[in-house]
């Protein structure tokens, strides 16, 4: 065998290996994402609130309205395979209100608003790699006002009310740090009795919410 042909020979046989780990290195998928991990983030969305008032010296009516919802969240997640298992609270500030008219005094409007609405969750979902898609449940607090605003100006006592949430949501990492999504909840805050009024007057308020809201997390 001449020397140079030789040369080539080993040359090829020292290169294969290289070239070997090369390719295998460039061909090997990357780790699977972990949803494990404390995370905080933002959140922005509309509401609907179904408010149903029951004069009890008249007949129910609804005082039914929407507005924005928005404020922030903080949770921690924790997979076992593609299962993730998770706690949640959040806080929100809310714009949402309702007129109508008051029971059947015609010419009158009274009013539900809404201060702020939060919640103490747990979440339990799958993942498929980056994405998660989750169900979600706990208690919830809000805040109401319940007043009329025309002819007369007269309110019931609102105030916090704690009550249950459960929903849907998914979310998905764009990075190992950032992911975003979209949770849809619904709330009851069941049945609370007002007395107020110029009269004074007793009411029976029935009150139930939907919201969906984008959220945006940074995990750590």
């Amino acid at each position: 065998m001449r020397a140079s042909n030789f040369a080539v020979l080993a040359s090829l046989i020292f290169a294969t290996p290289a070239f070997a780990a090369d390719l295998a290195a460039q061909t090997t998928e990357p780790a699977p994402y972990s949803w494990t991990g404390f995370y905080v983030g933002a959140n922005v969305g509309g509401a609907w609130n179904d408010s149903k008032w029951t004069d009890f010296g008249g007949p129910e009516f609804n005082t039914n309205g929407n507005g924005v919802v928005y404020g922030g969240q903080i949770g921690y997640n924790y997979q076992i395979q593609q299962f993730v298992l998770g706690v949640e609270a959040d806080f929100d500030g809310s714009s949402v209100k309702g007129d109508n008219q008051c029971s059947t005094a015609i010419g009158s409007v009274c009013r539900t608003k809404q201060d702020w609405l939060a919640s103490v969750r747990g979440r339990a979902g799958y993942a498929f790699d980056r994405l998660l898609i989750y169900g979600t449940g706990g208690i919830a607090f809000t805040k109401y006002k319940f007043n009329q605003i025309t002819p007369l100006d007269q309110s019931w006592n609102g105030g916090s009310r704690t009550g249950w949430t459960a929903g849907l949501g998914a979310e998905y990492a764009f990075s190992d740090h950032i992911t975003a999504g979209v949770e849809w909840k619904y709330y009851d805050f069941g049945k609370k009795t007002g007395d107020g009024g110029i009269g004074p007057t007793s009411i029976r308020f029935n009150e139930t919410e939907n919201s969906v809201v984008a959220k945006v997390n940074y995990k750590f």
